[in-house]
């Protein structure tokens, strides 16, 4: 694609050059995303430095084609002699179908308000119409406003708000009395696949490593993760009242990255008190770990009782969408 230069920036777009722009574009995301930075993303930087010095792997990467979920496609802004803005682009299914995510859109920031975040957006979005996929998706930071207005400005549409919180290990909170934790039966499932649904709903958990169909309790979702070594364990807590009426669920399994996760299913009538039994339990039960437990949750929900059981924000994000057609 030829470069397309922007009237009165003195700069201009390009594809990224994998055998010349992985470094730099690190550097960039680095500078711009340095007080945000968690461990997953600084494990992502060392991929990019680390692909950037196999010379073998950047003469294999342009023969893979845009669909090969690679995050090193995309497009950079050039200006005096040095690369200050990058726009990565990533082909992904989402419910069987091909979009684009757009990610790490970074300006240095010597380079800020000048349009040129605009300008690499609305280039990434003729890219992906040009290749008649059905919708761009994106997230940005709850605190990250410019950004956000940026995204209205040129269509993008707000469709659903995430929180991440992370265990500590100092206040594991108190657990409700009346209330005891139990491990899961089968007959358990048909309650807990319609309260994991509820906070986790399929269009806002295809992004995630969340998959519903792997907790069922059924013998060959057993057998396959005893035949692969892998691990995941299942609370229940009921009341104590003698009616051991169900109230929530937890499930928690390794997964890559820096934390393990935990995902809750709960009514809203018995959220808080679900939370503030079973996360104290579960973060004592696996401490031996010496993992943190992450917890990806509906924005606004739970709040104080993530806070009591010595729970941090981590992040809250925003998902957008931008509809092409």
């Amino acid at each position: 694609m030829l470069q397309r230069n922007i009237p009165g920036k003195r700069g201009h777009i390009r594809p990224l050059d994998s055998n010349r722009d992985l470094n730099p574009v690190a550097d960039l995301i680095e500078v711009c995303f340095a007080s945000t930075l968690d461990q997953d993303g600084r494990d992502y930087l060392r991929h990019i430095r680390m692909t950037a010095a196999d010379p073998a792997l950047i003469r294999w990467l342009p023969g893979l084609g845009e669909r090969a979920s690679s995050p090193l496609f995309g497009y950079v802004w050039e200006q005096d002699n040095r690369l200050v803005g990058n726009l990565s682009l990533i082909p992904i299914k989402k419910n069987g179908r091909w979009i684009y995510m757009i990610a790490n859109v970074a300006v240095h920031p010597d380079y800020r308000r000048r349009g040129i975040a605009y300008e690499l957006t609305r280039h990434a979005l003729d890219h992906v119409r040009a290749r008649g996929v059905p919708s761009a998706w994106l997230q940005v930071r709850d605190d990250n406003f410019s950004a956000y207005e940026l995204y209205t400005s040129v269509g993008f549409i707000e469709r659903s708000r995430r929180s991440t919180w992370v265990s500590g290990h100092t206040n594991l909170g108190f657990s409700p009395t009346g209330i005891h934790i139990t491990q899961r039966i089968p007959q358990d499932w048909t309650l807990q696949r319609a309260w994991l649904t509820h906070n986790y709903p399929p269009d806002t958990t295809w992004n995630m490593s969340f998959d519903i169909n792997r907790y069922r309790p059924d013998w060959w979702n057993q057998f396959w993760y005893w035949l692969n070594g892998e691990l995941q364990l299942h609370w229940v807590a009921r009341r104590a009242n003698g009616s051991h009426d169900t109230l929530g669920f937890a499930t928690w399994e390794p997964v890559r990255g820096s934390t393990d996760m935990l995902w809750i299913g709960a009514p809203p009538e018995s959220e808080d008190s679900v939370l503030c039994t079973l996360l104290p339990h579960i973060v004592h039960a696996m401490r031996d770990r010496r993992r943190p437990i992450a917890v990806n949750y509906p924005y606004g929900h739970g709040v104080s009782s993530f806070l009591d059981c010595g729970f941090t924000l981590q992040n809250t994000l925003v998902w957008m969408e931008y509809p092409c057609n």
